[in-house]
């Protein structure tokens, strides 16, 4: 399945992306320049790269269908809800 479709898949299922929380909505882009979009628990949308902080961490890899970011105690993975 491809990650469009996986997208799509999981947008049309209920309860499959944890509203109370950082959510990871989807990764984009080539092997050199990766994106992620990742929703805020208070509905807001971002645009993410390597680098950038959000949510007071910091963006330390971005894979297909999933993002590492580094806190205060270490690595945090959110990973595409299951499709």
């Amino acid at each position: 399945m491809s990650e469009n479709q996986k997208v799509a898949t999981a947008a049309t299922k209920k309860n499959e992306l944890r509203l109370d929380r950082l959510s990871l909505i989807g990764t984009f882009g080539t092997e050199t320049k990766r994106h992620a979009l990742l929703r805020h628990s208070s509905g807001r949308i971002s645009k993410v790269e390597m680098g950038k902080r959000i949510a007071g961490q910091q963006v330390v890899a971005i894979a297909d269908g999933a993002v590492f970011l580094k806190t205060s105690t270490g690595t945090r993975r959110l990973e595409m809800p299951e499709g």
